[in-house]
């Protein structure tokens, strides 16, 4: 904090009085950097992550830097939920080849980063259920319709609403770097068009 000395002769009172009052405050801006770079493990594993990403202030940035196959998609919807609810600015970086889970965390930021000779897949969740007939029928159901609503909704527009059917039908979806920032542009412009009045903070940083 600091103020400065210069007077100036006031013409009617006959006395000195400054200028003007200048004063200095500091805000700490953090920028917490994760590197997911192995299969998603289960949630337990990522609690250190997820308490700084809810806790971080509105001033701080975080940055994923991805490079993974994927994992449990438990875990990844723990980890979007954070990203959705922190008050600090996301951003994902494209660092090597993500895939299923992976591309659902990289579109839950607000702005992306995609450097050059990056490969993404994008398919339809895969895994298990036990049980007996029944209770395996009706674990599927709930989780096929978890992952479609969870997906629905951070794959399109990024997604044609085509392409996310023939995905949830069981086709895999591979793009290289040109055509995901391509595909990241349209979708910034197309949610911006729906969402004139309060349009949505993402945008796309591109890499040289």
């Amino acid at each position: 904090m600091s103020n400065f000395n210069k007077t100036i002769e006031d013409e009617e009172e006959g006395i000195k009085v400054q200028p003007f009052y200048h004063y200095e405050t500091s805000v700490i801006h953090k920028v917490q950097h994760f590197y997911i770079s192995s299969p998603i493990g289960e949630p337990s594993k990522y609690t250190d992550m997820l308490n700084i990403i809810r806790c971080a202030a509105p001033t701080d940035t975080i940055v994923l830097h991805l490079n993974t196959p994927g994992g449990q998609l438990q875990t990844g919807v723990q980890i979007i939920s954070a990203l959705n609810s922190t008050q600090a600015h996301v951003v994902a970086c494209l660092e090597g080849e993500v895939c299923s889970l992976g591309t659902l965390i990289f579109l839950a930021a607000d702005e992306f980063v995609v450097h050059d000779n990056c490969l993404i897949m994008i398919h339809n969740y895969s895994g298990g259920t036990y049980g007996k007939g029944h209770e395996q029928a009706a674990q599927l159901e709930a989780v096929s319709k978890w992952f479609s609503s969870l997906a629905k909704d951070l794959y399109i527009p990024f997604l044609s609403t085509k392409e996310f059917e023939r995905m949830e039908k069981g086709e895999d979806i591979w793009m290289g770097s040109d055509e995901i920032r391509k595909r990241l542009e349209n979708m910034v412009k197309t949610l911006e068009k729906k969402q004139k009045k309060s349009p949505p903070k993402k945008k796309v940083k591109k890499t040289k």
